[in-house]
């Protein structure tokens, strides 16, 4: 059974349809990224899948449960306790790394540790630090983020989001504000998660790694799914939008 279900999900912004009926699925430890043009609605569809953003239309399901299903003639949601159980099955790792400034490294991991999942203090430092060395960042634990490099914030933002063992782990361009020598170290520690079988969801556009990491890609654009696959099918796809997409990564992708 698939882990996360979406189904013909719509939402517009000012009048202007941002999604036009997009559905996905990730089942348990898969790797499923989404690519496109930017303004096509990548973003927008994972903050829906996170509960960040309400869709205008559509269904959404965790392990088969629906959190809300907005088809013609019905409009149902889940109760706000059925939300917050499905919050705990997902992490989100934002792209501009969204850790508390006047927190110290430690804290912004244990946080949610304690908030959502309500264990002791003493259970969250311990699990904190624990994922902050499998992140290589344990020495920077009493550190601030203002004294990390953007990769080893996005490593912290890892660590917070893995601290929760959520089944399915999303990534908004977790290498969007990283320079290109911070990108590979941020893209190592992604794709060594993908030995411990947690499902994720890649929105990225980062071409060469996309096609390394997945098992499927979705490929979006003007909030519609152009194109669907295995990386194998994805890039060599003849569909003319995909071509011209791609045809800005060709270079990377030889």
């Amino acid at each position: 059974m698939a882990i996360l279900e979406m189904k013909n999900i719509r939402k517009a912004f000012s009048g202007e349809e941002i999604l036009k009926g997009i559905s996905l699925s990730c089942k348990e430890g898969e790797v499923l990224s989404i690519i496109g043009p930017s303004g096509s609605g990548k973003s927008t569809l994972l903050r829906i899948a996170t509960l960040l953003e309400k869709a205008e239309g559509g269904e959404l399901f965790y392990d088969g449960k629906a959190i809300f299903s907005l088809t013609e003639g019905q409009k149902k949601q889940a109760t706000k306790e059925e939300k917050e159980e499905a919050k705990k099955l997902f992490g989100l790792v934002f792209q501009n790394f969204n850790l508390f400034p006047h927190w110290t490294v430690v804290k912004n991991v244990m946080d949610p540790l304690i908030h959502v999942q309500r264990k002791t203090k003493e259970e969250a430092e311990e699990k904190a630090k624990a994922v902050l060395s499998q992140m290589g960042l344990l020495e920077k634990a009493e550190q601030y983020p203002y004294s990390l490099s953007g990769g080893q914030k996005q490593r912290v933002a890892i660590a917070r989001a893995l601290a929760l063992e959520p089944k399915i782990l999303f990534f908004d361009e977790p290498t969007s504000a990283l320079d290109p020598e911070l990108t590979g170290e941020v893209l190592s520690v992604i794709r060594s998660l993908k030995g411990q079988k947690m499902a994720m969801v890649i929105v990225t556009h980062e071409m060469t790694f996309a096609r390394d990491i997945s098992d499927r890609i979705l490929f979006m654009a003007d909030g519609e799914v152009i194109c669907e696959g295995s990386p194998e099918e994805v890039f060599s796809s003849e569909q003319e939008r995909m071509k011209s997409f791609l045809g800005n990564y060709q270079n990377l992708l030889s």
